[in-house]
């Protein structure tokens, strides 16, 4: 990377964080580096892709350290778990003042920074997928995804607190205690003849679409998720008068999903039968999001 780019890399990381995204200007970041607005779009054809490129130079950051952690021989692997969740908290915190309101970034679902935002989430969840697997074996392997929204969820909502509250936090300390409930979910997942939440095959085709920066289809997912619920319907363990019941309301979801214009009040009747039966209640809810997302996608 030259050093003029280099420069206006961190000129525009400094100037988003002090005036915010949309109050800076090309103009704002060309006169802090002393060069013509025309010499910026040498390098970056847009704000966004400018944005794009401040968050991807801290974004390599912390994946170099990451890569760093897990090929030191010393660590042991809980160990390199404990660390890297460290870091998590404190690239977070670097993140967060980088920048000074993430919520009013570009987020065009086919925009440059949308699409970023994609490849990086996935890059993670291969990361945390390697992670939980070198710490915990390859017997968890089944319920991998499962363990990483829960390990995830329990750092963004320690995140969220971090910026909330003023008082100081000892970070070394809040990732020995994550990781002393990830051994505690894990034991109990051992032990439980649950069968995983989240899809190993449907994650893989999520963390692969994102690794090109695209969402998937809503209508790929609507198909996947009905065909997961003839495939749960069949093992139930029901009269046949009930299981004959409940796929013939999935089939009657199925013809609505190919209509380009479905009808609610029958959906949402469906899917309330299909909530009916405790086993089905998550897939159900999940159906109502996409049948919901269609409908407003066709009435915008």
């Amino acid at each position: 990377m030259s050093l003029l780019k280099e420069k206006i890399i961190g000129s525009a990381m400094q100037i988003f964080s002090q005036k915010g995204y949309v109050a800076t200007s090309i103009q704002d970041i060309a006169n802090d580096c002393g060069i013509a607005k025309g010499s910026l779009y040498k390098f970056f054809a847009s704000k966004e892709d400018l944005l794009v490129e401040v968050y991807r130079s801290r974004t390599q950051v912390m994946f170099e350290e990451s890569d760093r952690i897990k090929s030191n021989p010393e660590l042991s692997p809980r160990e390199k778990f404990v660390l890297q969740t460290h870091r998590q908290f404190e690239f977070f915190l670097e993140f967060k003042y980088s920048i000074k309101d993430f919520y009013e970034l570009p987020m065009k679902e086919d925009g440059a920074f949308s699409k970023f935002l994609q490849q990086m989430r996935s890059q993670m969840l291969v990361n945390f997928a390697e992670l939980m697997i070198s710490v915990y074996g390859p017997e968890i392997e089944k319920h991998k995804w499962d363990l990483i929204a829960l390990y995830t969820g329990i750092l963004k909502e320690y995140m969220i607190m971090i910026t909330l509250i003023s008082s100081p936090f000892n970070y070394a300390r809040m990732a020995n205690f994550v990781v002393d409930r990830m051994d505690e979910m894990v034991a109990g997942i051992k032990k439980s003849t649950h069968e995983p939440i989240l899809d190993a095959e449907v994650m893989s085709q999520f963390v692969a679409r994102g690794m090109k920066g695209c969402h998937a289809p809503a209508g790929e997912q609507l198909h996947a998720t009905l065909t997961k619920l003839m495939s749960s319907i069949e093992e139930l363990q029901v009269t046949n008068a009930r299981k004959s019941e409940l796929h013939e309301a999935a089939h009657l979801l199925q013809e609505a999903a190919a209509d380009e214009s479905p009808r609610m009040v029958l959906v949402r009747a469906l899917l309330g039968l299909l909530q009916s039966q405790h086993e089905l209640v998550a897939i159900a809810s999940q159906l109502e999001r996409l049948y919901e997302s269609k409908h407003t996608k066709l009435l915008i």
